[in-house]
């Protein structure tokens, strides 16, 4: 707990620098490492499943992919995938004497560039958005709630845990601890419109804290799942008390996409100036 608390204090006030600074090429470099990173845990985990990846398409496809919300729309990064695609089949060609093994390889390819680097980049996109004011405030939001939701289902899971929530799938989960995440996940939105953001409506903060505390519940069983499935208990130690990149994005990258969708479409047209 004590290494956990050390690196958050660490972290999170380059983080928050990172996302309130004019320039957003700071956030961009700690996103590029953390998802190439996380790529690297990705890959590792698919190659203790039997399914080696073609790594030299999937480094550079994740790379690309972080850097197109840089410059342009997300939905760009479909003309990138689609290459990296055309890249893993061309790949198979060199693999020929393992052929027993090309069609988890390809697949273990391509599903880490669209769990990880596709849905991640998405964190650049939102740091791309304006006005220039706008992003530092929805990141930290985004930010307050994924780790107040964490920390609320510890908390509450360690308390008052009983019934066991998905013990196929992580044992240690309990539904008690799911709903203390759920509700710390809303209340830590809510809180962010009183401290930071003025102009968010309570019904979005409530929407917000909601749908990104399921959905980040649901990212972390799905990472849990992937790891007791390759017998791997920890992809990484790289972040001293927090395992590694993988561990630290798996509430993010669902969470990702969704949160900008819905800034742009939903939120963005009603925000008003306090």
């Amino acid at each position: 707990m004590k290494l956990r608390l050390l690196t958050a204090a660490v972290a999170i006030p380059i983080l928050l620098f990172s996302v309130w600074w004019s320039q957003p090429y700071l956030f961009d470099a700690i996103a590029l490492v953390a998802i190439v990173a996380a790529i690297s845990e990705f890959y590792f985990i698919a190659e203790r499943a039997g399914a080696p990846p073609f790594a030299w398409v999937g480094y550079p496809a994740a790379v690309a992919l972080v850097a197109v919300p840089v410059v342009a729309r997300p939905e760009v990064n479909a003309v990138v995938l689609a290459a990296a695609g055309v890249a893993v089949m061309i790949a198979t060609l060199a693999r020929v004497e393992d052929k027993a093994r090309i069609l988890v390889s390809a697949g273990a390819t391509l599903l880490g560039l669209v769990y990880i680097a596709f849905l991640g980049s998405y964190l650049v996109a939102i740091r791309a958005l304006s006005p220039p004011d706008l992003p530092g405030k929805l990141l930290t939001l985004f930010m307050a709630v994924i780790m107040m939701s964490d920390t609320g289902a510890y908390f509450a899971g360690r308390t008052l845990g009983r019934h066991k929530l998905a013990p196929r799938v992580s044992p240690a989960k309990t539904v008690e601890g799911s709903v203390g995440g759920l509700v710390a996940s809303v209340l830590a939105a809510v809180a962010s419109k009183y401290i930071f953001f003025p102009e968010l409506p309570i019904p979005d903060a409530v929407a917000l804290g909601a749908g990104m505390g399921a959905l980040g519940q649901v990212g972390d069983l799905c990472e849990s799942l992937l790891k007791r499935g390759s017998d791997v208990k920890d992809a990484a130690s790289i972040l001293p008390g927090h395992g590694g990149f993988l561990d630290r994005l798996d509430s993010m990258l669902l969470n990702a996409p969704a949160f900008y969708y819905y800034v742009v479409y939903v939120l963005a047209p009603r925000l008003t100036t306090p």
